[in-house]
This record gives C-alpha cells, sequence and structure tokens, in this order.
C-alpha cells in the first residue's frame, strides 16, 4: 500500500486544476505513525462579490474517491459568523458564501476532517488558517472635526500651533492606512505648514500681526494610500495672542480745558488715546504721566478702564488770581512694557492747557480772630477796633460790605462801609457774657 494522506487545492475561478497537499503521510506501510504538514495560510479579498468563490480543495489519498467524506468546523461554518464557508463533503471543495469585511475579522482558522462512509476518522484533523486581504474602503477619518490652535502674533517661522489626528480602519501595515496631511486652504499666502506624517502645524513666515489678522481659519486634508487614495477634511482655527507691540498715542497733539478755581476734587477733561493692541488687555490698558508743568501737585490723570482715556481731575484747587491757566505735558505708555521691536509712538505725549475760570470769592479777614481791649466804663461810641477785609478777586472791582454776625447785649455798631466797630452801649461787668473781663 503506498503513501496516503490529505491534499490542499487552491480554487481559480476559471479551471480547477489545483496541486495537491498531503498534510499526512505515512512513513512506511506498516508504520502507524502520522506526521501532520503545516498549509500555508489561504489570503481571500475582503469584499469579494462573486459568490460562491471556491477557495481550496482538501483530498484524502486513503480511500478511493467517493469514498471520503469531508467536513470543517470552526468560526465562520458552525460558529459566529455562521454560514460564511461550507465545504462539498464529496468533494472537499470549500467555499467562500459571504462578503468578508476584514476590519470586523482579519483571519479565520478552521479545522478540516476526512471520514469514512461509515462516520470514521480516517486522518487527525487538520488547521486550515484563512487570511482576509485588505482593501482600502475605509476612508480615513479626522478624529475631530475642528483643531484648535493659538500662537503669539510675531512668532519665528517653525513654531508649533497645534497638531492634527487621523484614523484609518484599513490595515496598519498597508498602504490603505498610510496617512498623509495636507492644508487645503489657509485664506492668505502660505502662513503656516503641516507636516504630511505627523499632522504637526507649523508657523511658516515671519510677521504674523493679531492687529491685520487674528484668527485664520484652515481647512485640512488627510488621504489615505500615502495621499493618493481617499480622502476627508476637517477645520483648524488658529487664533494669535496678542503682544504688545503698538504703543499707545493721543489722538492730537494739544487738548484744551477750562477748570474754575477754587474747587477741588472735580474732573476737567478728558485725554483721548487709541492703541491697535487687545482691548481690556495689559497691552492695551494706559497709563499717564505728568512730566511738568505741575509743580504744585495740584492735578492727577486716571484711566476710565473701559474707553481707555485719561481724566484730568484736580486734587487741588486753583487760583484765577496768580495763574489764570496751566500747561500740561503728559505721557501716555502701556500697563505692560512695549516690545523692544515695536515702532515708537508718534504722540506718545501732548500738551494739555487748562484754563482756570475765575469765581466769585468770598472775602477775608487777614486777622481772626482780633483782640482789642477797652476801659471800664467807656461811654458810647468809643472806637473798638478796624477791620479791614481782603477780597481775593483782585481782578474784578469789588464793594465790601461789613455787619455784625453775633453781639447778644447789642453793645457795639459797625461801620458798614469802612468796618469801624465803635460802642453803643456801656458794657456791664455783671454780664453773663463777659468772661474773665
Amino acid at each position: 500500500m503506498g503513501p496516503a494522506g490529505l491534499g490542499l487545492s487552491l480554487g481559480v475561478p476559471e479551471s480547477w486544476r489545483p496541486s495537491t497537499l498531503h498534510p499526512w503521510r505515512r512513513a512506511g506501510a506498516l508504520s502507524r505513525v502520522r506526521r501532520a504538514w503545516v498549509i500555508p495560510p489561504i489570503s481571500v479579498s475582503e469584499n469579494h462579490k462573486r459568490l460562491p468563490y471556491p477557495l481550496v480543495q482538501i483530498k484524502s489519498d486513503k480511500q478511493p474517491l467517493g469514498s471520503v467524506l469531508y467536513s470543517i468546523q470552526g468560526p465562520g461554518v458552525d460558529e459566529e459568523p455562521r454560514g460564511v464557508f461550507s465545504i462539498d463533503k464529496f468533494t472537499g471543495k470549500v467555499y467562500l458564501n459571504a462578503m468578508l469585511d476584514r476590519e470586523q475579522t482579519d483571519r479565520f482558522r478552521l479545522r478540516a476532517f476526512a471520514l469514512d462512509l461509515g462516520g470514521s476518522t480516517l486522518e487527525d484533523p487538520t488547521d486550515l488558517e484563512i487570511v482576509v486581504v485588505d482593501q482600502n474602503d475605509n476612508r480615513p477619518a479626522f478624529v475631530r472635526e475642528v483643531f484648535v490652535g493659538r500662537v503669539l502674533e510675531g512668532a519665528a517661522p517653525g513654531t508649533y500651533v497645534t497638531k492634527a489626528e487621523a484614523t484609518d480602519a484599513d490595515d496598519p501595515e498597508t498602504d490603505n492606512a498610510a496617512l498623509r496631511y495636507s492644508i487645503l486652504e489657509q485664506g492668505a499666502p502660505e502662513v503656516f505648514s503641516i507636516d504630511e506624517h505627523t499632522g504637526e502645524i507649523r508657523t511658516v513666515q515671519v510677521g504674523l500681526d493679531r492687529e491685520v489678522v487674528a484668527v485664520y481659519n484652515l481647512t485640512l486634508q488627510v488621504a489615505d494610500m500615502s495621499g493618493d487614495g481617499l480622502t476627508a477634511t476637517a477645520s483648524a482655527i488658529i487664533s494669535l495672542d496678542d503682544i504688545n507691540d503698538n504703543a499707545p498715542e493721543f489722538t492730537r497733539d494739544e487738548f484744551f480745558m477750562e477748570a474754575t478755581e477754587a474747587v477741588s476734587g472735580v474732573d476737567v477733561g478728558r485725554l483721548e488715546v487709541e492703541d491697535r493692541d487687545l482691548p481690556g488687555s495689559p497691552n492695551w490698558a494706559a497709563r499717564f504721566t505728568i512730566l511738568g508743568g505741575d509743580p504744585d501737585g495740584q492735578f492727577a490723570i486716571r484711566t476710565d478702564p473701559k474707553t481707555n482715556e485719561g481724566v484730568l481731575s484736580l486734587v487741588k484747587p486753583l487760583d484765577y488770581e496768580s495763574r489764570e491757566r496751566h500747561e500740561l505735558q503728559v505721557l501716555v505708555q502701556n500697563e505692560a512694557p512695549l516690545q523692544a521691536a515695536a515702532p515708537r509712538a508718534v504722540r506718545g505725549q501732548a500738551r494739555v492747557t487748562v484754563w482756570v475760570q475765575d469765581a466769585n470769592e468770598a472775602p477775608v479777614f487777614p486777622e481772626n480772630p482780633l483782640r482789642t481791649s477797652l476801659a471800664e466804663g467807656a461811654p458810647p461810641g468809643t472806637p473798638v477796633a478796624m477791620f479791614s477785609a481782603r477780597d481775593p478777586d483782585t481782578r474784578q472791582l469789588q464793594r465790601l460790605s461789613y455787619s455784625k454776625d453775633y453781639d447778644p447785649e447789642d453793645w457795639l455798631r459797625v461801620d458798614a462801609a469802612t468796618g469801624r466797630v465803635l460802642t453803643q452801649r456801656v458794657l456791664s461787668p455783671a454780664s453773663p457774657f463777659l468772661k474773665d473781663g
């Protein structure tokens, strides 16, 4: 009796003339020892549409043709997913009955059996591995629809901004999942670049200026097959963070204001400035300094946080008679230091002229209280004192008028025109209003 064994042949649609393999052979006619050959994996492409499709033929040379029954077991046959594979029990031909999806199952491991007509095992079971070959049937997909990045304006070329990421369900060992990234649109001359392999987005040019373009919208693409296959798109929104590269400037060289004399704690006027940096940030917020023209510290400037204007106020009263005009030299800067490379301000200083408005000020007694003496028993009409008040409004023609404010026993009288004080009654030593003489 010659050597016997289980053979394997691959299915070919046009002709069915496979070569035969013998997984088992006997060492000799009298030997009972069996050796199993290792059957190489059988490859079949996913999404195969010509069904049923012959994959392989199993043969045993132990019995004459027609006296051997063949069967297979395992996932895809009698285990889920059932019915994917079947075998002709008389010929040993194995068929594919359903379309395969490598992304669900990338290989099937079956066991093949050879039985005689009575159901007895002719051979030990042999393993049959079916490998599903990947097709490019999955489009790559970005992990999110919008990628967000931030970078300082003025950043050097090559500065990292953000990273785009995509996945592909196809076989990572094939070109079907070899991804390449690109920028389809960035709405301006090439400002950003993307690494085709890693998806890292970086700056390309110098001179990114938030005050010109604050936000860039990029359209990204990823393609499989090393850039020549299926594609997908996503967006990248890149915002430029502000730096202090714009100095604040006054809107004009000189401001004119008016202030009333003899008052303090009031606002005089506003100094308008412009700054192109981000509103509300320290790069935008103005800070004012009076460089000259205020030796007595009568003025102060605070910043209106909403408008960024300088508010000039009086901290000490002004005097029209001594100085009717004040000329202040004012400097404006930001709270944050200005970048060294930023251009200097053309109108970083301004002249502020404050005209003092005259007010009718009250007259002033140079000596108050005025102390004098009077002999006891002095008759009515005796001179007591002479008041001489001064009116601060020296540039106005003023007429002063004197009168008594308090004299409970009506001892004295005051000349309204001259301020001369005379007795009009004898002062009584017993008066309750006389204290210690």
